[in-house]
């Protein structure tokens, strides 16, 4: 009987061992990083995760320099290699294509003109290092603000590492605004025939005014108590790159022009607008007087 109690107690006190072994081991277990394949990768903050193409998004306001944009290449691994990596890198129409078919109920994007770019072909992960900035040189002022551009970029090579397969290529989505862009302070004076409380000075007021093309930008009168002003829809400011004169127009009033008393311009070196402008005939004449001062980027 005693023989047989002290086999029984020594079954229990193995059990325990065993258990407490499976425990502390399931407890104190780590993910096991030196099974996981490294990759070379484009990274993305947001991945579509429908199998199509990643996309980044930069948005460029023109201008006479270019405009430099940075995306990274990274190596995807446990450790660091001790050696360079060299990425190769391409532009490749198919993958805008595909990143078109995915997204057809959006507009679709245009492929960047190479006269509009400069991109290394290749870029050098460094012995011991992870990743790496790429710079994109974006020649803005021969890109139409009324056009959405992609550069489709694609990893071609990497010194023989392993090339991701859904972050090996991204879409970047260019959005350009004309130079004229921005938000403006406002003021001016505006005359509604007949109306002494519409009419009169303001000031203090700010503006967005948008790109429309490559060198117009969408614009709102208002009275002279801030209300925005009705009959003059599809109001645009519109500019001679050249000779900096401003044209006003109307998509929905055909009779607003330009005051031919008073010299609509910009002025490139303090970025204002002085415009005057007037609509309607007697006895509903309207007229406006403005100056528009640019003050940061919308």
């Amino acid at each position: 009987m005693m023989k047989n109690k002290n086999i029984f107690s020594g079954l229990i006190a193995m059990l325990c061992m065993l258990s407490l072994s499976s425990c502390l081991k399931n407890k104190n277990e780590q993910p096991d990083f030196s099974a996981t394949t490294p990759v070379v990768e484009i990274p993305v903050g947001s991945p579509v995760g429908d199998g199509s193409v990643n996309s980044l998004t930069t948005s460029l306001i023109q201008q006479d320099t270019p405009s430099e944009y940075m995306f990274y290449i990274n190596y995807a691994a446990a450790n660091t290699k001790s050696t360079d990596i060299t990425v190769t890198l391409s532009v490749d129409p198919a993958i805008l294509a595909t990143y078109n078919a995915a997204h057809a109920s959006d507009p679709a994007l245009t492929i960047v003109p190479a006269s509009a770019f400069t991109m290394p072909v290749t870029i050098t992960i460094p012995a011991n290092q992870r990743r790496v900035q790429v710079p994109v040189k974006f020649i803005s002022n021969v890109l139409d603000p009324a056009i959405g551009y992609g550069l489709p970029v694609t990893i071609k090579d990497a010194s023989g590492e392993v090339i991701s397969k859904n972050f090996g290529s991204v879409v970047i989505k260019v959005a350009v605004r004309n130079r004229y862009d921005g938000k403006y302070s406002f003021k001016g004076y505006v005359f509604r025939e007949g109306d002494p409380v519409l009419s009169g000075n303001f000031k203090g007021l700010t503006k967005d005014l948008p790109s429309n093309g490559a060198a117009a930008v969408d614009f709102g009168q208002v009275w002279s108590n801030g209300t925005g002003v009705g009959g003059i829809d599809g109001l645009t400011i519109n500019v001679n790159p050249t000779t900096n004169k401003v044209t006003m127009k109307s998509t929905a009033n055909a009779t607003l022009v330009n005051d031919p008393a008073y010299d609509s311009r910009y002025d490139p070196a303090t970025k204002t607008f002085y415009i005057s402008f007037k609509w309607g005939a007697s006895p509903a004449s309207r007229a406006a007087t403005d100056t528009l001062t640019y003050v940061s980027p919308r």
